[in-house]
């Protein structure tokens, strides 16, 4: 396959996994904090386009969502320490997610780095907490821990499932 089929074609999956973002994001909100923040179903899309589509394009897929969900009214701005700590730092660590390798176990891949991710985007939203809305850290902790850990158990389930047969049928690796 020449080189401008297989730029259009990463152009391609690149817009589908925005589109399935876009639409799991509203769809698979149980419940929602506040001031932001839930399981967030519609990660697994951009975790999935970071380790298949490599995390340049990861991170690309996850900015391009990220200004979709501003314009389209998913997504709320309560000043430049949340927009940077609640949502530009967040997503652009999701999309880089494929810098980490994949471990294969007993006929898995597992996707250590999600968790790695996972961790420093809770990092990030506690800073935003601190930084855009003065929260001390108990309550901090309280608010933002429990929706980030339903997110990495959700998406680690899903990624398990769902890579290996997307991975086959993309071919891509």
């Amino acid at each position: 396959m020449n080189t401008q089929n297989t730029k259009i074609k990463y152009m391609v999956y690149m817009a589908m996994f925005v589109a399935i973002q876009l639409v799991l994001e509203p769809m698979t909100k149980i419940t929602e904090m506040p001031k932001g923040g839930n399981i967030a179903f519609s990660l697994i899309a951009l975790f999935l386009a970071s380790y298949l589509l490599g995390p340049i394009r990861g991170l690309i897929t996850a900015l391009v969502c990220l200004g979709a969900q501003f314009v389209l009214g998913l997504a709320t701005y309560y000043g430049i320490a949340s927009l940077f700590f609640d949502y530009v730092l967040p997503m652009a660590l999701v999309g880089l997610c494929g810098i980490f390798p994949l471990w294969h176990f007993k006929g898995m891949d597992i996707p250590w780095g999600m968790v790695i991710i996972m961790i420093i985007k809770t990092i990030s939203h506690l800073l935003a907490g601190w930084f855009a809305f003065q929260t001390p850290l108990q309550g901090n902790l309280t608010y933002n821990i429990p929706y980030n850990l339903g997110t990495l158990v959700v998406c680690f389930v899903l990624f398990i499932v769902i890579y290996p047969r997307l991975n086959k049928v993309l071919k891509l690796n």
